[in-house]
């Protein structure tokens, strides 16, 4: 009877006092007055779940449309879905530091990399690393291993089409193809090592458990309860795993370069971090720290762009026009494929990186939000005083699909980046107004130190593509659309399908190839 009384104390405490937590999170929070799901106000594992689903980024779109401009999406959490706030929260001088979410990460890989640094100067250090490693000159001394494996995916394109009477290649899906040759760049510019993705099927398994890795981290990031006493490794063991195989991949192709370094010539990415020194200590990257970068340039380097390109062909598929457009630029631009290099020729191609532009404002490779904790003292944004410790982000799908600055935002429009002089044309106010809520690459001190790099890879591959290749859709035709049937999130055709692990992961589209009737060859 005493053990039944027990429980029955202990049970009814329990109820009353998540009650008592719900209560509060709902009424008497300080960030009550804002609007949000009920149950997004009371626990992180709403987005947990959303996380998990594949389907935030489109969460906080759906709850932006529903609830204005900020919403509350997490018990300490808002999401603000304007221009002003992604200049007001991102800038260098803003009254925040990064969420204690991505604290997470440490917690996997030992230390933070450059990316999930929370402390500024250290932070601040290692981007300077990046940023040295990165100059126009040496980005240009990596083309030459950017064509060689673009090459190689052409010839590969090539093989399959072989003799076939009707001159079209098999339907091939091209999130497997560009994802194995971004893989087999990256490996080359970061350690001076191909990984043979493109060649050798047995080295394609990497590509599966990259993206869930990422998801791992991300997911027990807005949940670290979920870390203590070892929780996670009960909730979520398969992408437990997949995190601690990204992890053993870093540390793996770390030590190879490193017992290899005599032998390397050229100074690749992971040189830099082996010379970098902290400028106050003189200390270099410990192999923890080297292991934790090398995982941010293998995600980076292979994952990121691969989806921004075959984002590009996915929606130039669906829109003749433009395909249309691209390949008489590119092939205008260009007497053979050979010349399509870095430089002012490629640069001219205004069409090509308007249609880049618009695939990647469209469908961002990371499509969620880069949450910030506001700092002692509080922060405003757009007239809103934001107290200590809360968490704060602009969604980039959301703003992306945002008609004040995009209007037909699920429409793809590549002029809507080129400035005409026509009476119906676009104005450059009109192309500075979209740009100031375009952030693919994230903005201030945490932006991209590689966008130009990425640009330019994505650039001379898929120029590269549309001069050698006529291209249609492949069978089957759908996949990579969305499902007008299903309704709900994912219900238009014309949208590249993405799921957001942080990273994206995504299937298809299936295209078909057939070599352009012309010289110049490949």
């Amino acid at each position: 009877m005493l053990f039944l009384d027990v429980a029955v104390f202990f049970s009814t405490s329990s109820l009353f006092l998540l009650a008592s937590v719900a209560l509060y999170r709902v009424y008497f929070h300080p960030l009550a007055k804002y609007p949000g799901p009920f149950f997004a106000k009371i626990t992180d594992w709403y987005t947990v779940y959303h996380c998990v689903i594949g389907d935030h980024h489109l969460q906080l779109y759906k709850l932006h449309e529903e609830y204005g401009s900020i919403v509350r999406s997490g018990p300490n959490r808002v999401s603000i879905n304007t221009n002003t706030a992604l200049r007001q929260i991102y800038s260098v001088n803003a009254n925040v530091q990064k969420s204690q979410i991505y604290d997470t990460y440490k917690h996997f890989f030992d230390v933070p990399m450059s990316m999930t640094m929370i402390d500024r100067r250290k932070h601040a250090f290692k981007r300077r690393i990046n940023v040295r490693a990165l100059t126009d000159a040496a980005i240009k001394d990596m083309e030459h291993l950017m064509v060689k494996n673009i090459r190689l995916m052409c010839q590969q394109i090539q093989e399959d089409i072989g003799n076939r009477e009707d001159g079209w290649s098999s339907s091939i899906d091209i999130t497997k193809l560009i994802s194995y040759a971004m893989s087999d760049i990256m490996g080359e510019i970061v350690f001076s090592k191909n990984w043979n993705v493109l060649q050798s099927p047995e080295n394609r398994d990497i590509l599966e458990f990259l993206p869930h890795g990422v998801a791992g981290v991300n997911i027990t990031g807005y949940m670290p309860g979920l870390l203590k006493f070892n929780v996670y490794k009960l909730a979520a063991r398969k992408l437990v795993n997949d995190v601690y195989r990204f992890k053993a991949l870093a540390k793996t192709q770390s030590d190879w370069r490193i017992t290899h370094n005599h032998e390397i010539k050229r100074k690749d990415l992971f040189a830099s971090l082996m010379e970098a020194r902290d400028p106050e200590t003189g200390l270099g990257f410990t192999e923890e720290e080297i292991v934790s970068e090398a995982g941010l340039l293998i995600i980076a380097g292979s994952d990121t762009m691969g989806t921004s390109v075959v984002a590009t062909i996915f929606y130039l598929l669906h829109n003749h026009e433009s395909l249309g457009r691209v390949q008489e630029e590119v092939r205008r631009s260009f007497s053979e494929v050979e010349e399509i290099h870095m430089g002012a020729q490629l640069s001219s191609c205004q069409i090509l990186f308007a249609c880049i532009t618009e695939a990647m404002r469209f469908t961002p490779p990371v499509g969620a939000c880069l949450p910030r904790e506001v700092l002692k003292g509080g922060m405003m944004v757009d007239g809103e005083l934001f107290p200590e410790g809360t968490d704060i982000s602009v969604p980039v799908y959301s703003l992306h699909h945002n008609e004040e600055y995009f209007p037909d935002s699920f429409s793809y429009k590549p002029d809507r980046w080129i400035v005409t002089s026509a009476p119906d044309g676009v104005t450059e106010a009109e192309v500075e107004w979209a740009h100031s809520a375009y952030h693919p690459f994230g903005v201030g001190r945490s932006s991209c130190v590689g966008r130009h790099l990425a640009y330019q890879e994505m650039a001379i591959m898929l120029a590269r593509i549309m001069w050698l290749y006529d291209v249609r859709l492949g069978l089957p035709s759908t996949i990579g659309e969305g499902d007008p049937v299903l309704g709900g999130l994912r219900k238009r055709k014309g949208e590249f399908q993405t799921w957001d692990k942080f990273v994206s992961s995504h299937q298809g589209p299936m295209v078909q190839f057939n070599p352009r009737k012309s010289e110049g060859g490949y």
